[in-house]
């Protein structure tokens, strides 16, 4: 029997360390994700999130897969010390004035459970997703809807009551935060606003890498779904706390913040990822100085727990419903050991408006070196040093241009990219963008990428290279197709990938997996020539290579096996031919 050379597939732990300084610092990497409700009783045209102490050039990832898409970033250096990004998704208009995009009011609650169709586009039923990455220690962020004023203006409707998290990294741990939600400027009371946030954290982390996009709610009707929780046993702990800033405090008080206990990264390169869901809060409150006086929630989740003198009247708080409606969930999460990445779109530009310099290439914690190719707008550049796009465009149109990145240690890096210039005084009409790339890098082209009206149907087309075989397009790890030619309705941006996998021969077989991280994934390879054998092997061990009893399934051409990480923490695979 030959065993042929093969890429080990390992769910598990890597070995691989870097050394860190051992003092405390904030643990960059850190991403953030949320769903969130529209409870502002108007029907909302955007939401836009305010980030004090941080540059454009701080941010990474932001998620573009809501009725709005790309968002705009805006730098605001008035005050040099203290720079302000927002990050605002806002609704185009139509030919006629109308919106072009809104948040529907909700009908009624929403449940937590039905968070994950706040990601679902073509759903409208009163909430969404929103979510940025920042590779900075950035100061205070702040949420708002945007509503209309009645003239066609956008303004705020007022702030959201979620809260983003803080982790900070020291000497092999890292020890997560978050503070009270957002207080009005004007402050009548000592105390500020109450919620009861409710804390869901796995009870242990791996080294599987998580993307922005797939840090969302969980899909209690998808066994296979990906989510906050990266591929990690179900079994989570839970924690309910009341946030509530009180002002005369440096520290906000004893409920102005939940921060957790720290948490052993045994091997140094885990993700370590949390849930905090929102909740309204109905019990009392101190007359005189706005405290919230319900502190514990009892075991049924919606009454309180404990008896207590409340503005001169003695209260069985188990007698009163404390909590209220869901108002949204923050999904978090913090990379100590990031990989190389790069950003999924770039932002609209106006000619002659100074373009917001833009990090294309998402540093890890190596350093790297990238290229593009392509066409981008005189008067605009690229910089392969720091891969940052900026500049001030002179001329409009679609322009098209790749950038691919490497550090030497991780997979190579490629996405295509399309940018958008609107002429001077113009604003560019509702469209949704479609990019391509390949993977690995260098094993084939695609093509299709491009901005499209919105409804209409697209066709992205991949071609294998030398010694490489189409396998599958992938959107967000799902895949949708195995033809080499896939059309679709465009329903809102989308990022496809084109998996490719080593041609079999006679003599030499490499075997790769579909590229999906934090939860389940694929193990493929061609159908024809046949007579290939899948093994598995919890060590590779001499010996300890026996014939994969899993289900395979055929898709096109290809043979297909799902691999659960939590149902086989650590395993390796090659293919054997008699």
């Amino acid at each position: 029997m030959k065993t042929l050379p093969f890429l080990p597939i390992v769910l598990g732990l890597c070995t691989t360390f870097f050394l860190r300084n051992s003092h405390a610092s904030i643990a960059y990497g850190s991403t953030n994700n949320f769903d969130t409700v529209n409870d502002t009783e108007h029907e909302c045209h955007g939401f836009e999130i305010e980030i004090e102490d941080c540059h454009s050039t701080d941010i990474t990832y932001t998620y573009n897969y809501n009725h709005y898409g790309v968002p705009h970033i805006i730098e605001d250096n008035s005050d040099p010390a203290h720079p302000r990004c927002f990050i605002r998704w806002e609704s185009k208009k139509n030919p006629d004035g109308s919106w072009a995009a809104y948040t529907a009011i909700p009908s009624g609650p929403i449940s937590p459970t039905n968070g994950h169709m706040f990601t679902n586009p073509n759903v409208n039923f009163g909430g969404e997703h929103f979510g940025v990455g920042y590779r900075a220690a950035v100061g205070p962020i702040h949420y708002h809807w945007l509503i209309d004023d009645g003239s066609g203006q956008l303004i705020s409707g007022g702030p959201v009551q979620v809260s983003t998290p803080t982790f900070t990294y020291n000497a092999g741990q890292v020890q997560a935060a978050i503070p009270a939600p957002e207080p009005p400027e004007i402050h009548p009371l000592e105390f500020g606003p109450a919620v009861w946030v409710k804390e869901i954290r796995t009870t242990s982390h791996n080294n599987q890498k998580i993307s922005l996009r797939a840090l969302v709610s969980d899909d209690p009707d998808d066994d296979h779904d990906r989510n906050w929780k990266n591929g990690e046993p179900d079994e989570v702990e839970v924690e309910w706390q009341l946030l509530q800033e009180e002002f005369a405090v440096d520290d906000g008080g004893g409920n102005g913040k939940l921060e957790a206990g720290p948490e052993e990264l045994e091997n140094g390169d885990e993700v370590v990822t949390r849930r905090y869901e929102f909740y309204e809060y109905m019990g009392p409150y101190d007359a005189e100085n706005g405290e919230a006086k319900a502190e514990n929630v009892g075991p049924d989740g919606i009454h309180g727990r404990g008896i207590k003198e409340i503005n001169g009247e003695e209260i069985d708080l188990a007698t009163i419903e404390v909590v209220g409606e869901y108002k949204g969930a923050q999904m978090a999460a913090v990379d100590v050991d990031a990989v190389i990445g790069l950003i999924e779109h770039v932002s609209e530009g106006t000619v002659d408006t100074p373009y917001v310099p833009r990090r294309i290439v998402v540093e890890g914690v190596l350093p790297f070196v990238c290229e593009r190719t392509g066409a981008i707008p005189s008067g605009m550049t690229f910089d392969e040093v720091t891969g940052i796009l900026d500049g001030t465009p002179a001329e409009s149109g679609a322009f098209q241009f790749a950038v691919t990145a490497r550090d030497g240690l991780n997979p190579e890096v490629s996405r295509n990219f399309t940018l958008l210039i609107a002429d001077a005084g113009q604003q560019l009409p509702p469209a949704g963008l479609v990019d391509t790339s390949a993977f690995p890098v260098g094993a084939g082209t695609t093509s299709g990428d491009g901005a499209y009206d919105p409804g209409s149907e697209v066709t992205v087309t991949a071609t294998a290279a030398a010694g490489f075989q189409f396998a599958h397009w992938s959107d967000n790890g799902r895949i949708v197709s195995a033809e080499t030619s896939y059309t679709f309705a465009l329903d809102v941006n989308h990022s496809l990938v084109a998996n490719f996998v080593v041609a079999l021969s006679p003599t030499t077989m490499t075997l790769l997996p579909s590229a999906l991280a934090g939860g389940p994934f694929t193990i493929e390879w061609p159908t024809d020539p046949p007579g290939w054998i899948l093994e598995e092997s919890p060590d590779m061990s001499p010996g300890s290579w026996l014939p994969s009893e899993r289900p395979i399934t055929e898709l096109g051409a290809m043979h297909r096996v799902t691999v659960d990480p939590q149902e086989a923490p650590r395993r390796y695979f090659h293919l054997n031919h008699p």
